[in-house]
């Protein structure tokens, strides 16, 4: 011990003057070249050794860049209060009017204040569970009830399941319509019509039953279809007193997936202005879309990240607890993908509840903001639709056509390109929805007056097209019937899309 630390140096004087000089003469012997000048020198490789450092840390910093912490929302579905949660629940089959918007028949934690004789329905119990979630979770945690309604069906949907998904894909979405209908930017066909009035006697009855309580707030999506559900299915509903009035948010994150379809390409603000007049847009939106573009379709990333952003806008300016969102089955999937919910398609008309725990954090957050959508080229395009041989049976999930019957002849080469249709002037052409007299908007009652529950009726999901003489008017007097739109010959192609795109 005491050579070895004899060695590391002179922390005490040599002894032996011998050993001393033999150690070094070792030294020289087995390095005869070594010099202690030139570049060997420490004077020369310490500054060497610190300019490298300079020079490579911003480097190494790039690669392992470290995020910074943020606050941003992060959201997950609460699982065991609807039947939609569950796998066994086949969402090919599920019937949401014959099911209580499935929501489960158990006893909650809040029950025994609350409902002690058990006398109040499903759906009170429900909502003061909910409420009493609210009120005991940390300033960062909200719970919200989202009713995800996808709009009824359009002309669009009639000519997919007509001519199937491959040739509607690469061919027919692609155009304007043929010479039977239009599809771009689609109104509701007869069906989809009905689908909407399903709803809303869905709504009136677990209103008048239920007691259940109608949103707080309305979202609804800008294209013609979804403004045509929403109305369908709330504007002719009788509210609770203290419920808030019928007035929709107009907001552009809650279109259907962007892709080069026309029926995906909304209309002017002005046209949509005319159609409602008294529903609300959101800040800052445009006049055009400034979204669509012909044989570009919004990535799939982008798509998630778009939908995070509407969560976050909802979560962060909006108190209400109850709220509904008109949309499209690509944007719902969206949703139930981003918040965790399992995979549950929805047919035409149909609505889906979800429980949706948002909570603010402090943390690095994996999403990135959000500034727009990102496109990928369309590589489903083509000259002219596939031969029937290579067109797959459309799949029968809107009621449209018997098992058993002949799927329709293939459809001629596509028609001339439509006049570019008048913004203002919707087509078919549509009178305004009558002014809503606004009422101060009131909380829900924690302690509604009890009422016998009462079985939800079994209504009919898909009910024929109601024969009837078409209504003009959306609005307080929901028409009970649609005609198809002109054909694409005529004045019905949506105004061509912004050359820039805005942020909203």
């Amino acid at each position: 011990m005491e050579d070895q630390e004899s060695l590391l140096g002179d922390r005490r004087p040599y002894s032996n003057g011998r050993l001393r000089n033999g150690i070094a003469n070792a030294y020289q012997y087995a390095y005869p070249n070594t010099r202690r000048t030139g570049f060997w020198r420490i004077s020369f490789i310490v500054p060497c050794l610190f300019l490298a450092t300079l020079f490579l840390t911003p480097f190494y910093m790039m690669n392992n860049k470290v995020q910074p912490k943020v606050r941003h929302m992060e959201f997950r579905n609460v699982v065991g209060y609807f039947l939609q949660d569950d796998q066994n629940t086949d969402s090919e089959t599920f019937n949401y009017t014959a099911m209580n918007f499935g929501l489960k028949d158990r006893v909650y934690d809040t029950d025994a204040e609350f409902d002690p004789e058990r006398q109040k329905t499903q759906w009170e119990r429900f909502e003061n569970h909910i409420v009493k979630l609210n009120n005991q979770t940390p300033a960062n945690v909200q719970y919200k009830v989202l009713y995800l309604g996808r709009h009824g069906e359009g002309y669009h949907n009639i000519k997919e399941t007509e001519v199937g998904k491959e040739a509607w894909d690469c061919y027919w979405s692609h155009l304007d319509g043929d010479a039977n209908s239009t599809w771009a930017d689609s109104n509701l066909a007869p069906t989809g019509v009905a689908q909407a009035l399903v709803a809303n006697d869905f709504w009136q009855t677990l209103i008048t039953t239920q007691k259940i309580s109608p949103p707080q707030s309305y979202y609804v999506s800008p294209l013609t279809r979804c403004l045509e559900t929403c109305s369908l299915t709330f504007s002719n509903v009788t509210l609770p007193p203290s419920s808030p009035p019928f007035i929709p948010i107009i907001k552009e994150l809650l279109r259907e997936g962007i892709s080069s379809h026309t029926c995906d390409r909304r209309r002017s603000r002005t046209y949509i202005q005319a159609l409602a007049p008294t529903w609300q847009f959101e800040s800052k939106f445009p006049e055009e879309d400034p979204y669509w573009r012909a044989n570009y379709s919004e990535t799939h990333d982008a798509e998630n990240r778009r939908f995070k952003a509407l969560l976050d806008d909802i979560f962060t300016n909006d108190n209400n607890t109850f709220i509904s969102l008109s949309s499209h089955s690509g944007a719902i999937n969206t949703i139930l993908r981003v918040i965790g919910h399992r995979t549950f398609s929805l047919k035409t008309g149909a609505v889906i509840p979800v429980l949706l725990k948002g909570q603010s954090v402090l943390r690095e957050d994996p999403n990135p903001i959000y500034k727009g959508p990102v496109y990928a080229k369309d590589p489903k395009i083509c000259s002219a639709p596939p031969s029937p041989s290579d067109t797959p049976k459309p799949v029968n999930d809107i009621g449209l056509q018997k098992p058993g019957e002949d799927i329709p002849p293939s459809q001629p080469p596509a028609p001339e390109p439509a006049e570019p249709l008048t913004p203002a002037e919707p087509n078919p052409p549509i009178d305004q929805i009558p002014p809503t007299e606004p009422i101060d908007p009131a909380p829900i009652e924690a302690n509604p007056h009890p009422t016998e529950q009462t079985p939800p009726q079994n209504i009919e999901e898909n009910p024929p097209p109601i024969e009837a003489n078409p209504s003009t008017d959306i609005g307080a007097n929901p028409p009970t019937d649609s005609i198809p739109p002109p054909p694409a010959n005529q004045d019905s192609n949506a105004p061509p899309p912004s050359e820039h795109s805005t942020d909203v």
